[in-house]
């Protein structure tokens, strides 16, 4: 905290302690007035009722689907986040894997692992250039990770529930169509209870055994079984995760799931966005304590 928010007011009295979390807030939650979240805790009903006196809960982070909007509204709990600042950091690694994938740099580290480079001559490789790359969501995020592709000459398109017209890339009707129209997909969407598992089965069959899968939204916008029955089929070509569900994910789980990139939920973690997005919410906590306008209110 004193890293994150280094000239936080001297009004602020941080609640601290040592031991379990859950113990610390059966222990002094009905102290609380302002809530920092970090967008990885569930704050649902239960979890907020041990916080009676809560006013405000502030998002150190661009979601808030880990926050129980309806209860919040019903108890007049304003709630902010952080939204926009990261999405250059998530881009930057959404890119990266779909690159990494599309060249097939698992498949060619597991052929010199497996001793399978006996001969001068290595497996081959399509050109990246003019390979359909399909982006689901067009958000801040969608439209980092097409400027971060632009470069590399791939056929770009992109689905969402609403087309957007001052966008230049191709739209596609639905993403049925995108996944049979692309070789790589990059899951970029904001999660909903509309789009859970909206990579299902079917979108990776579609996808096919060239295809390429890159999630950098949440896990439940992936079936997970269903991807890892793919990979470990080859009826895909490849995943790069950087969100699972649930979290944290077991390393059992991925152990022998070929040609898949992991990270563990940290694409929009740098140390330069986490700072920024906490001077947001330091703002907003002090213009709610002042009764002023807040500068990224969600409630």
């Amino acid at each position: 905290m004193s890293t994150l928010f280094p000239d936080a007011p001297a009004h602020w009295r941080w609640i601290t302690g040592e031991g379990d979390t859950r113990a610390i807030i059966e222990k002094h939650g009905s102290e609380v007035d302002v809530l920092l979240s970090a967008s990885i805790e569930k704050l649902d009903k239960v979890m907020l009722s041990h916080f009676p006196k809560l006013k405000m809960i502030a998002s150190i982070s661009a979601g808030f689907s880990n926050i129980d909007l309806d209860e919040c509204r019903a108890r007049n709990i304003a709630v902010t986040n952080a939204p926009g600042l990261n999405s250059a950091d998530v881009a930057d690694l959404a890119a990266t894997f779909l690159t990494s994938l599309l060249l097939r740099l698992p498949q060619m580290q597991t052929y010199i692992l497996d001793n399978q480079w006996v001969t001068p001559a290595g497996p081959l490789r399509h050109s990246l250039r003019n390979t359909p790359v399909g982006i689901v969501g067009f958000g801040s995020i969608g439209k980092e990770v097409a400027t971060r592709l632009t470069p590399f000459g791939l056929d770009l398109k992109w689905w969402g529930p609403r087309a957007k017209p001052e966008v230049d890339i191709p739209y596609v009707n639905s993403i049925e169509a995108l996944a049979d129209q692309c070789q790589g997909l990059v899951v970029c969407c904001r999660p909903d209870a509309s789009n859970r598992h909206l990579i299902n089965e079917d979108i990776l069959n579609r996808l096919g055994s060239d295809g390429v899968l890159v999630n950098v939204a949440r896990g439940s916008v992936v079936d997970e079984e269903a991807l890892i029955d793919a990979l470990c089929s080859h009826r895909i070509a490849g995943a790069g995760l950087d969100v699972f569900d649930p979290e944290p994910t077991s390393g059992d789980r991925w152990a022998n799931v070929p040609n898949v990139m992991l990270t563990p939920h940290r694409g929009g973690s740098t140390y330069e966005t986490l700072f920024a997005q906490a001077q947001i919410a330091q703002r907003n906590v002090e213009s709610f304590l002042a009764g002023g306008p807040l500068q990224t209110s969600v409630l």
